[in-house]
């Protein structure tokens, strides 16, 4: 059974990993878009990143599905990054959005806000990274 739900698992995985690592850059774009044109985009992808992060999550608990990513040993960290920046530029695109469509704040408020709030999930990324580091440190 395992190597049934494997064969439909890593097809998609491939398709998902360029799309991980893509997806941080597409999200910048639009929101220097709603800065630049003061327009809000049609919505954050919230259910894709937390797809993404399930396959994620799968390949890194699982020793059978995740073996191909632990030959490559940067891979799961680098594509855990990437969700974590796609989380952070997203909640950055909420709250540009609310100013474009609802005018809740100024702009410089808006993007104080989107800053302070990418800058935040960056230091969670950090701490998360000191607690379980990727290499264990020798003590």
């Amino acid at each position: 059974m395992r190597w049934l739900v494997a064969i439909v698992y890593h097809p998609i995985m491939i398709i998902m990993i360029p799309v991980t690592l893509l997806l941080p850059l597409m999200m910048y774009s639009s929101a220097m878009n709603i800065v630049k044109f003061e327009i809000p985009v049609a919505s954050a992808p919230f259910f894709g990143i937390a797809i993404i992060s399930f396959l994620v999550y799968v390949a890194t608990r699982s020793r059978f599905f995740g073996k191909p990513y632990r030959k490559i040993t940067i891979l799961l960290p680098l594509l855990q990054m990437c969700i974590y920046t796609s989380i952070a530029i997203n909640i950055a695109t909420v709250i540009l959005n609310k100013w474009a469509d609802e005018a809740l704040y100024s702009k410089g408020w808006a993007i104080a806000l989107a800053l302070i709030g990418f800058v935040v999930i960056r230091l969670l990324m950090s701490l998360l990274y000191w607690k379980n580091p990727i290499v264990q440190r020798e003590n």
